[in-house]
């Protein structure tokens, strides 16, 4: 069981920002946190609860009311009249009633009722979508941390780099063999690479923070995408079938379609106000009168009871109009919702397509940036080559190392847009899940020091 929670609310504020990060989670591991934890899902779990006592209220219309009623009374009377005794009297009665209501028939507590498993379906659905949201967010975060601890990665031994020519140049200047004309050009490049290294480490930061918050504990990335990990397209058969599933099981398409029956089930409701309603209704009560003088009257005092059985028949015939009125808004809502609804399909559609087309275009643009890199990195090593050889200027040198360093963050930056976009297509398709987070961790290795000092991947060397 996790530490934090033993802990009150107030002592878990201090304890997330006193407690430094833990260095062993996996991206199936951070989801699993974070779907036990994640403060909008416990919300979301709550409104379910709520909903669901929604459904006892009002399947509580069904069952029969039954209450009962004890009172007392005391009362005092003075009469005083001319010439004689004045009249007092004291009395007190006491009773006791018992009375039941049972509807036989109302349509409209039907649709009600009806209505309010309806509600509950939403809210289900609204909860799953919930959870699928959270799964996006933490997902993101995590490879957006891989993707700029990827850029710092890159960025320091380009900074490495910088402060070692710049230290080779001051030398050179030192002895007269290079003009110092020519340090103004490298001392700049160092402190743009140096800037950019200290944006990228405050970023690394937030996104751990940020991950920290959507999981309410403090974790740190313990995996990467393997560096040969096959990044495929889909094709248009595979395309189609998304499009196919996005199209049933899209959280928001079958948000759309509860809303529209809800809506529907509104005009029954109002439909309903035009229809008699049948209740039965019984009662007993049991009186007790006294006096407490000795002369008062006889016919005063005593017992009594009584008991009743009736049968109500209520049929609507005018409300001012109301109900009519009524009947029409929900006929219009039910338009309104079925334009709603066909917006959510086109848009579902659309979305869907956009983010293959992402994914290919990313899958592509992989292969790309590996033969980038290639051909950068070959240009590099001969243009170092060169300029040591004075055949080629430190400005030649320092274009292309700026070139092969930005390809290798692209190449980066592709890569994990693609892991991004692939668990956003499983979103929309509506069936991410911790299973969707077991298949992609198939592209996912274990940190490796020594691996993680490699700029380039062996592999585009080869």
């Amino acid at each position: 069981m996790l530490p934090y929670r033993s802990l009150t609310k107030y002592r878990w504020a201090i304890y997330l920002l006193l407690t430094p990060p833990a260095y062993c989670n996996t991206l199936l591991e951070t989801v699993e946190l974070g779907l036990q934890n994640n403060l909008s899902i416990r919300a979301s779990l709550k409104g379910l609860e709520e909903s669901e006592n929604n459904i006892g209220v009002s399947r509580s219309k069904f069952l029969p009311s039954l209450s009962a009623t004890a009172n007392t009374n005391w009362s005092e009377n003075n009469a005083i009249r001319s010439g004689e005794v004045d009249d007092a009297s004291h009395s007190q009665t006491s009773g006791v009633g018992l009375s039941l209501s049972q509807t036989i028939f109302n349509l409209g507590d039907i649709y009600k009722y009806q209505t309010a498993k309806l509600n509950y379906d939403a809210e289900e659905l609204s909860h799953e979508n919930q959870v699928q949201s959270v799964i996006v967010e933490i997902a993101t975060n995590y490879f957006e941390y891989l993707k700029n601890n990827a850029q710092i990665k890159a960025t320091e031994v380009e900074l490495k780099s910088s402060i070692s020519r710049e230290n080779q140049m001051r030398r050179n200047v030192e002895l007269g063999n290079t003009a110092g004309s020519e340090m103004y050009e490298v001392t700049a490049q160092k402190e743009e690479v140096s800037n950019r290294l200290r944006s990228l480490r405050k970023d690394r930061e937030v996104l751990l923070n940020d991950l920290s918050l959507l999981i309410q504990y403090p974790v740190v990335p313990s995996q990467d995408l393997y560096s040969r990990a096959e990044l495929d397209a889909f094709d248009k058969t595979q395309t189609q079938a998304l499009i196919t599933d996005a199209l049933k099981f899209n959280s928001d398409v079958l948000i759309a379609r509860n809303t529209l029956e809800v809506t529907r089930q509104g005009l029954k409701e109002s439909a309903a106000n035009f229809v008699p309603t049948l209740q039965m209704t019984g009662g007993y009560n049991y009186d007790y009168t006294h006096d407490f003088e000795d002369t008062a009257d006889p016919a005063a005092t005593g017992k009594s009871d009584s008991a009743n059985i009736g049968l109500n028949l209520n049929i609507p015939i005018l409300s001012g109009g109301s109900d009519y009125y009524d009947y029409q808004k929900s006929s219009k809502s039910i338009e309104r919702q079925e334009i709603l609804y066909q917006d959510t399909l086109f848009s579902t559609r659309n979305e869907v397509n956009t983010v293959i087309m992402d994914i290919n275009d990313l899958s592509d643009s992989v292969e790309s940036y590996e033969r980038i890199i290639r051909a950068n990195y070959a240009s590099y090593r001969g243009i170092q080559r060169a300029q040591q050889l004075g055949t080629r200027t430190i400005t030649d040198l320092l274009a292309a190392e700026s070139k092969l360093f930005n390809a290798v963050r692209d190449y980066q930056n592709t890569r994990y847009d693609y892991a991004i976009n692939i668990i956003n297509l499983e979103k929309s398709k509506g069936s991410l899940s911790i299973e969707s987070i077991q298949n992609l961790m198939s592209l996912m290795v274990e940190m490796n020091p020594e691996t993680d000092e490699e700029l380039i991947p062996m592999h585009l060397l080869d």
